[in-house]
């Protein structure tokens, strides 16, 4: 027992594999020599009905192994650690209120830590159709190689991400894992832009490399499996290509494709392909599906190290053009009305001898280029931080900020105090939607809708515009999601040609 850690919860150090055990779908669960449970992840709990806090430290043939598989899971863990390598397993966990769930395993030994044994619940699956597998051993063992095989494939990628390959690495990595475990000809991944589109970020085809390279741009508005996913948010497959787009299909060769979704941070981020020449299996949509989900979690950190640099490398530019156009406005403004009441004080001053009848006329001319001054300071600093935000709050500060503005507005605004970095944060990401709405969007109106949704607040900006608005093409959409993140938030928008935009954003309320 001195290679293993006493019986509660496994620690893990690594940020990353935290965030991989928490996140993925696949079950996780770290037993020690004896099969007491030393970690036991959320996909765990939500199988059984168990919460960690009933089963860490205790005995797993105690809570989900079934009296009648005791014996033979007493003599799998004697053998694995025994002999120190894996077994992989089909077998059944018992579930708090007495059903059973078929669990197909792989598993590690690792002194130190324990048994990692990661797992899948085939028990509604295709190939578990009518209890196919209860009792076949033949039908077990192949399951358990195609299980070992996904998790073999997920490990590689994770592994990858771990390592902070270049995202297009990933991309790249994960359509031929999915190729690999899927044996099929052809996958991809790919990205929505948002203006109905989606983008080829990944691929890998055993047949050519010239067909749909990177950076292409698939349209969304077709019965194609990708448009379905962009769609439903849910896997999706077309058996055999028809109709009048059946010329177009076959010239790539393909004859069934299937595509899932990458949900990253509760969004649709894009999806997962596959095509073949042949008819797909009946269960390779649910097998993509499943990969999807056990890849998202790489997908979603390759693209959220890129976006951390891009960001980073913007707020920095944003600061130096911000302090640039402060430095501009003193100048232009208030800097040269102050030069000139200066100078007329100047004037008032020589004229005191001179032309004394002259001076009441130069310090009211001087009065008024500094009441002038003072007004063009009070906007320069409204600008910086609106006092009206400060001292009336988000609703009255939005109300002001759209009587400015040429467009009508509509104002849906939650009424109480927020704290004021959230406040600040949603009047900028508000004010900046609303500005580009007016100058870009050839927009007869827009809305703004501010309420609790939960643990967030979600602020939904829409305008009747043109849309097709494009994050690279210097509309602001980045900066704003910039904001959004800054406090812990996320931001997404939705621009199709001639449908006006909508940009969401999601904010914590606990932000200080």
């Amino acid at each position: 027992m001195e290679d293993t850690p006493t019986p509660e919860e496994l620690e893990l150090g690594d940020s990353f594999a935290r965030i991989l055990t928490e996140t993925t779908q696949s079950l996780v669960c770290v037993l020690d020599r004896e099969g007491r449970i030393l970690l036991f992840n959320e996909a765990c709990e939500r199988a059984t009905g168990y919460s960690r806090n009933e089963v860490l430290g205790q005995l797993a043939q105690d809570f989900v192994i079934p009296s009648e598989e005791r014996e033979a899971f007493s003599d799998f863990l004697d053998f694995v650690w025994r002999t120190g390598t894996s077994s992989p397993q089909v077998g059944h966990w018992k579930t708090k209120d007495g059903a059973r769930r078929l669990i197909a395993w792989s598993n590690r030994p690792l002194d130190g830590t324990g048994l990692v044994t990661t797992g899948i619940d085939i028990t509604d699956r295709e190939s578990n159709r009518d209890g196919a597998l209860e009792g076949d051993p033949e039908a077990k063992l192949v399951e358990v190689s195609r299980v070992a095989n996904e998790h073999k494939a997920l490990r590689r990628v994770a592994t990858l991400v771990a390592s902070e390959a270049s995202p297009e690495r990933i991309f790249t990595s994960v359509s031929a894992e999915v190729a690999r475990v899927l044996q099929v000809n052809a996958t991809a991944v790919v990205r929505y832009v948002g203006d109905g589109t989606a983008e080829m970020v990944g691929r890998h085809n055993r047949d050519s490399s010239a067909v749909l390279p990177l950076g292409t741009r698939l349209p969304l508005d077709d019965g194609s499996a990708l448009a379905q996913v962009a769609r439903t948010a849910a896997p999706a497959r077309i058996d055999d290509w028809g109709g009048s787009t059946a010329a177009e299909r076959f010239r790539y060769g393909y004859r069934s494709t299937a595509a899932a979704p990458i949900v990253v941070g509760g969004a649709l981020w894009g999806a997962v392909a596959i095509a073949s020449e042949e008819a797909l299996p009946a269960e390779a949509e649910s097998r993509l599906g499943e990969f999807a989900e056990l890849v998202s979690l790489a997908v979603a950190s390759a693209q959220a190290r890129t976006d951390l640099i891009a960001s980073r490398a913007r707020l920095v530019k944003a600061g130096d053009d911000q302090r640039r156009r402060l430095e501009r406005n003193l100048h232009d403004g208030a800097q040269a009305r102050l030069v000139s009441v200066a100078l007329q004080l100047r004037v008032a001053r020589a004229s005191l001898q001179r032309n004394p009848d002259a001076v009441p006329k130069l310090l009211e001319d001087a009065a008024r280029e500094l009441d002038a001054g003072l007004a063009e300071l009070r906007e320069i600093a409204r600008g910086l931080h609106p006092a009206l935000l400060v001292d009336h709050g988000l609703r009255r500060a939005l109300e002001v900020l759209a009587e400015r503005l040429p467009l009508p507005i509509a104002l849906s605004v939650i009424e109480e105090r927020l704290p004021e970095l959230l406040e600040a944060t949603v009047y900028y990401i508000v004010a900046e939607a609303l500005t580009n709405a007016a100058k870009h969007a050839d927009a007869d109106g827009a809305s703004v809708t501010i309420a609790r949704d939960g643990a967030v607040l979600r602020c939904t900006i829409a305008d009747d515009g043109i849309g097709g608005a494009d994050p690279a093409g210097g509309t602001g959409l980045l900066g704003l999601r910039d904001r959004a993140e800054a406090v812990g938030g996320t931001l997404s928008f939705t621009s199709p040609p001639g449908q006006g935009t909508t940009i969401v954003a999601a904010l914590p309320l606990d932000v200080t």
